[in-house]
């Protein structure tokens, strides 16, 4: 009954996929690094006519989940496509990058006076990213004593802006995210045996922090920074996702991810 109701559409350009019609796989990766995550997606036995009207940067949406219960997953672009032939079947796999292609976006020497603010060094630089704001919270405000000098491209300069401000500067299904590594938005969502979660979690410790791994039937509200409750018979309490992978194929319909200690979202 699980595989009966699942249920995923591919919008790729002005054509939807959709797995009613179409056996539908895909892998994608998120996490809070600056490196925009490359996903796959791999459609079976599309018709010639639909595999040669996908290009590149073409815009890619990937809706799934289980029906009554269907979010996006990833928002992004194509990088490249290709088709092979595996056994009867013809697969075409496209592969997706997280947002908009931001490595081509640069700025001119620039120099800012002394005492300016890393908050006016991001309010100046995040508009020409053109992209939606999903956060922009600082846990403080880096003053640079001696002035600033801006030039390159904009993505490394708002990481290490973002950095000096004790902040995380990531892109996650399109939209732009400053703030704490800490931070996270609540999912409102209690993972347990009944709502999906596989295995007992499994602890690990590095040098962050401290938390677990999981497994759980795949869920579209799970992704980077989303804050959820864990309820198993030997770990509860409050958890932030900080990377992870959704995964479908003909044997699994899954989120892995390793969550660590919360003390809240938003």
């Amino acid at each position: 009954m699980q595989q009966y109701m699942r249920s995923t559409a591919v919008t790729i350009g002005d054509r939807t996929f959709r797995s009613e019609d179409l056996h539908i796989e895909f892998d994608v990766p998120f996490d809070d690094n600056t490196t925009p995550n490359e996903s796959n997606i791999r459609i079976y036995n599309l018709t010639d006519d639909s595999i040669n009207r996908i290009e590149h940067n073409q815009s890619v949406t990937l809706n799934t989940g289980y029906q009554g219960d269907i979010g996006v997953l990833l928002q992004g672009r194509v990088s490249y496509v290709t088709t092979r032939k595996q056994g009867p079947d013809k697969v075409t796999t496209v592969y997706v990058i997280d947002g908009t292609d931001l490595t081509g976006i640069k700025i001119e020497r620039k120099a800012y006076t002394k005492g300016t603010r890393g908050s006016h060094l991001l309010n100046d630089l995040v508009p020409l990213l053109k992209l939606p704001v999903a956060a922009f919270r600082l846990p403080k405000d880096k003053v640079y004593d001696e002035g600033y000098s801006i030039s390159g491209q904009i993505v490394d300069n708002l990481s290490q802006i973002a950095r000096d401000c004790g902040a995380s500067f990531y892109i996650n299904r399109g939209n732009l995210y400053i703030r704490a590594l800490s931070d996270g938005d609540d999912a409102q969502f209690v993972l347990k045996v009944d709502t999906g979660l596989l295995d007992s979690p499994e602890g690990f410790f590095d040098d962050d922090a401290k938390g677990y791994n999981i497994r759980c039937l795949l869920q579209h509200r799970i992704t980077t920074a989303s804050i959820i409750d864990l309820d198993s018979r030997y770990v509860k309490g409050r958890f932030r996702a900080r990377r992870g992978r959704h995964i479908c194929n003909e044997s699994e319909f899954i989120t892995e991810m390793e969550v660590v200690e919360s003390v809240g979202g938003r």
